[in-house]
């Protein structure tokens, strides 16, 4: 039966990243459903804790009393150090800074004392034994422990918990503690704007846990990578990683991640896009994270967002929202502080009463408490002046971004036109060709025709003169309507070449469509000659025009196109439709192809960043999320209705 439960434990460790969360957790339950022997429910349980440390607190506070108290009662004392731990993190996470520290020092304590060396029950490596058992679980205590003294502003003491469980790491060689640790370090750093240290320690971090084979933190690398991108101006990359982060964070429904990358997306488009619109989706994807975001901070970006659109209405409403939640995570934070003080004075009076053999352990506790006590006095006399001087700073810090918004802008702009330059050139040089041809044809026929002339006038056939120069005359004007075309097309080319404010502007959408319809096809046809399908617009001719700004949306119904295109590949007869119609108050612009479809279980993450269904190497999975935020930013939305063999029509409305 033992053998049957390690077995099972093996394979539950190896399926804890599943693509799937709520498998895992049920075949956990299952499994403790079985266990018999204290050693599996130990396992099961920590693994539980550990599944809902960051999507429901409580319930991981459950767990790991629960391993707590198995652990002390088959006195596997490193083992109860390791649930204190895993407790102690989810208590900070709850704002009950007391119940956490308590927790963090009774493992300190167990941890130091040499007589728990190797008593520990494995959980994923039966290699690891005596005195680097204890280390490992120090390592794991002193970083947690740093994140509780970082919650409550003692950063300082938080910085020295975080080099001392890096050196332990070190040390005894664990590179999986090494990278968790390395991303709090660089998250410090980054505060502290020491900007190329802290991008060191978080490429540090993300190689150490890929090569641990532990992707679960990567959400939270890719965040600070990218908060680091931001700082070094490098927008488009910043944005990369922000992305990666919310698919990652997604991907293992850590809410934690979530949260914070959503608070990343929220401040860049509000501070550095100005996109309102697309500031409000990512607040209020904060909201509905189970109370993971700050209600407060949360309503003062939606208030900010809402002056930007000049609803004034709005901008009050937000405002006092944000006015009362601020008020009652002040005195909530006041009363947590006023909590762990208290529980530092017990504490520090509890270790004064230790006997003579724990003399060792009680002066390095005391100097613990004595820091954390003074951090604390200090925070909870000076919070209200740390609040406006936050308040300050984050004005500077609005106040250089907007003197330097300008300038990036154009610079994005044109950089993302560029893109679309390149992209367009294969179908414009493809389309160009066929009116060179034309006129180069009709000059060589229209040569032969004055040979013609020169000859009939010597003779002197009149009427022959006569029918030769009407055929030179019609020549001419073909030689002309396509040098038109050719014209037109070049100054197309320049038109998507050109530097633009981005500013919106009226524009026929009809001839927009058309267009881009063209150099779709052409730029197919360009790439792959044996491509052939049919194409056909179907436009309402009593269209407005509508203010966008061209290249964006021409961007979008490129993207669109091109896919309908590449889904017809395999159809006997391929035809892809691009519609227009004026609704009752505003235009709808279909694509429509009569393809396969998309299937129903991927249809709900199409819009999903890097989320693709071709093979790798041939796309990145950010045309259609791309899309979405440009509809977006113009005040539309974009739909799709398709079905499984059913074709597939995009709508823009």
């Amino acid at each position: 039966m033992k053998t049957f439960h390690f077995i099972l434990l093996v394979f539950l460790i190896q399926v804890k990243h599943a693509n799937s969360q709520e498998p895992v957790r049920d075949s956990l339950f299952k499994a403790l459903q079985q266990a018999v022997d204290d050693s599996s429910k130990y396992k099961i349980q920590a693994l539980l804790a550990d599944f809902y440390v960051e999507v429901d607190r409580d319930s991981s506070i459950y767990f790991s009393d629960a391993c707590i108290d198995l652990a002390i009662k088959n006195q596997m004392f490193l083992n109860a150090a390791a649930s204190l731990s895993e407790k102690g993190h989810a208590l900070t996470h709850l704002d009950k800074y007391s119940e956490a520290f308590t927790c963090f020092t009774d493992a300190i304590k167990i941890a130091n004392n040499n007589l728990y060396n190797g008593k520990k029950w494995k959980s994923d490596n039966n290699t690891i034994s005596g005195e680097r058992e204890r280390y490992l679980v120090l390592t794991k205590v002193y970083q947690d422990f740093a994140n509780l003294m970082a919650s409550t502003d003692n950063n300082e003491k938080s910085m020295e918990l975080l080099l001392t469980a890096k050196s332990i790491a070190e040390k005894n060689n664990f590179p999986a503690n090494l990278g968790y640790i390395n991303l709090d370090l660089g998250h410090k750093y980054l505060n502290q704007n020491i900007i190329d240290t802290a991008w060191q320690l978080e490429r540090q971090a993300m190689q150490l846990l890929t090569e641990a084979g532990d992707s679960k933190p990567l959400g939270y690398c890719n965040m600070l990578i990218g908060m680091i991108s931001l700082k070094m101006n490098h927008i488009d990359s910043a944005l990369f990683y922000f992305r990666k982060s919310i698919a990652i964070s997604s991907y293992f429904n850590n809410l934690t991640n979530l949260n914070g990358t959503f608070r990343q997306m929220t401040s860049f488009y509000l501070n550095v896009q100005k996109e309102p619109d697309s500031a409000i989706l990512y607040a209020n994807r904060r909201i509905l994270l189970h109370g993971e975001g700050n209600l407060g901070e949360i309503f003062f970006d939606l208030a900010e967002a809402y002056k930007l659109k000049d609803n004034k209405d709005s901008v009050i409403k937000y405002q006092t929202l944000a006015i009362i939640e601020k008020d009652k995570d002040f005195s909530r934070r006041s009363i947590a502080l006023n909590n762990l003080k208290n529980g530092v004075i017990n504490e520090q009076e509890k270790s004064m009463k230790l006997k003579e053999r724990e003399a060792e352990y009680r002066s390095r506790l005391r100097f613990t408490l004595i820091a954390s006590c003074l951090g604390i006095v200090g925070l909870v006399s000076v919070i209200l002046y740390r609040n406006n001087l936050k308040k300050q700073r984050v004005n500077k810090k609005l106040e250089t971004t907007l003197s330097h918004l300008k300038s990036t802008q154009a610079q994005l702009i044109q950089s993302e036109k560029m893109a679309s330059l390149g992209e367009l050139t294969a179908g414009i040089a493809h389309e160009i060709q066929n009116p060179l041809n034309f006129v180069n044809n009709f000059s060589e026929v229209s040569q032969e025709l004055l040979d013609e002339l020169q000859e009939e006038v010597k003779e002197g056939d009149l009427e022959e003169v006569a029918a030769i120069t009407s055929d030179l005359k019609s020549n001419l004007e073909k030689i002309n309507h396509h040098g038109k075309r050719a014209d037109a097309i070049v100054k197309s080319m320049l038109q998507h070449s050109r530097i633009s404010s981005g500013d919106k502007e009226p524009t026929d959408i009809n001839a927009l469509c058309d267009e881009y319809l063209r150099l779709a096809y052409h730029g197919m046809r360009a790439k792959d000659k044996s491509f052939n399908a049919g194409y056909k617009l179907e436009l309402d001719e009593n269209l407005p025009l509508l203010k966008v700004v061209p290249q964006d949306i021409g961007r979008v119904l490129l993207n669109l196109i091109n896919n309908a295109f590449q889904a017809v590949t395999d159809v006997e007869k391929p035809e892809v439709v691009v519609s227009t119609q004026k609704l009752l108050d505003k235009i709808e612009i279909k694509v429509s192809d009569n393809g396969s479809g998309i299937p129903d279980n991927i249809k709900d993450k199409i819009f999903q960043p890097f989320f693709t269904t071709k093979p790798t190497g041939q796309g990145t999975g950010l045309g259609l999320s791309l899309s979405y935020d440009i509809v977006k930013a113009h005040g539309g939305e974009i739909k799709v209705e398709t079905g499984d063999g059913g074709g597939t029509a995009f709508s823009i409305f």
